[in-house]
């Protein structure tokens, strides 16, 4: 049984014992010194801060302690990067491991040179603060960027929480630093018109469209393929992210998507320019189109001519689900199929499937709108 050698040094009175500890993955044992409590009226004597010595004796007295990591946080932080496996022991996607990696670059100058199990919610709360003062004044990063470092951060430790390496996660209830808010703007049908007055190219167009039409992400809209494309029905598969093919978001974004009149015509013209072999949008090598490219030299040239404000290819997306809600309000389940959003209610989830032709006929229904628009014009 230990008892603990207690002295005091400086102001403090400090308990030095040995306790198993997880380095690199193996336990070893170490001598530990923890600090008990500042010299003071109450703690005057060896005796007054024994009963402290023994609260944190107890549990390797008893038997129950588990060791812990004496790792740095950052070789932890690198090692699970390294594995690829979230805080819910499940195999992370390649794209949410490149996004850890992006996270894990930009606090790691602010990562202090501790143990792991050391780390408390304040030293989360300090590398949050230390990447927000990076920010310019008038040029801060999105608030989104410290969600995800959060995220990052979280599921590293919910992991270390999961393997035994810590007793609990530090980061839950660490803040988010303020950022700048996220650009969320959806295009209305006459704006996208107008835009697709401005734009020439065929493939732009096609890309325009595709993401009008069917409200697909960037990511998936990158990831058709003719093969996927029957002429009617678009099945969707996968996703391209940072020029790598993965798996679609989520289980619900895998389905089938009504491809109707208006977007069949582009498709059509757009094939006309394509191989129309592996991808629908390819590049010269046939690999998936990069489109941060395509927007940089065929779309913003084009709209800047104009003066028209480019709010990037998810407003899109975003103008499609308000279109829908402003058309149909009260058949919010069917949006949510269309945007194949997850539904959580029981009833939604398990039993009310997603329909074809009810998905179809609401997207003819902004078909409508659309060309009564071009009419119009």
């Amino acid at each position: 049984m230990q008892r603990g050698a207690i002295r005091k040094h400086g102001k403090f009175w400090w308990l030095k014992y040995r306790e198993s500890v997880l380095e690199n993955g193996v336990k070893v044992r170490k001598t530990v010194n923890k600090k008990l409590a500042p010299f003071s009226r109450e703690y005057q004597t060896e005796q007054s801060v024994r009963a402290l010595a023994d609260v944190i004796l107890a549990p390797l007295n008893a038997g129950t302690h588990q060791a812990t990591s004496v790792d740095s946080v950052k070789s932890f932080l690198e090692s699970f990067l390294t594995k690829g496996e979230g805080g819910r022991g499940h195999k992370l996607r390649q794209s949410t491991i490149d996004s850890y990696e992006d996270m894990y670059k930009l606090a790691k100058q602010h990562i202090p040179d501790m143990e792991l199990r050391k780390v408390r919610t304040p030293d989360i709360n300090n590398i949050m603060r230390a990447v927000a003062a990076e920010d310019d004044a008038e040029d801060r990063r999105a608030q989104t960027v410290y969600y995800n470092l959060k995220n990052f951060l979280s599921s590293a430790f919910r992991y270390g929480v999961g393997h035994g390496l810590i007793d609990s996660n530090p980061v839950r209830d660490a803040i988010i630093p303020e950022g700048s808010e996220s650009d969320t703007y959806a295009y209305n049908l006459e704006e996208i018109y107008e835009i697709m007055q401005t734009v020439k190219k065929p493939v732009a167009k096609a890309a325009i469209m595709t993401a009008t039409f069917t409200g697909l992400r960037m990511s998936e809209i990158k990831g058709l393929r003719w093969e996927d494309y029957d002429g009617n029905i678009l099945n969707i598969r996968r996703a391209v992210v940072n020029g790598v093919v993965d798996e679609v978001k989520t289980r619900t974004s895998r389905a089938l998507v009504p491809v109707i009149k208006t977007l069949k015509n582009v498709l059509a013209d757009h094939l006309k320019h394509n191989s129309g072999d592996g991808y629908i949008f390819h590049g010269e090598t046939g690999e998936p189109v990069r489109f941060e490219n395509l927007v940089r030299r065929d779309i913003l040239p084009a709209l800047e001519k104009k003066k028209i404000k480019w709010h990037g290819m998810h407003a899109f997306r975003r103008g499609l689900s308000s279109v829908l809600y402003d058309l149909i309000p009260e058949q919010e389940l069917t949006i949510k199929h269309i945007m194949r959003h997850a539904v959580k209610d029981v009833t939604g989830k398990h039993y009310i499937k997603p329909s074809l032709e009810r998905n179809r006929e609401a997207l003819e229904m902004v078909e409508k709108q659309y060309l009564k628009i071009r009419r119009r014009s």
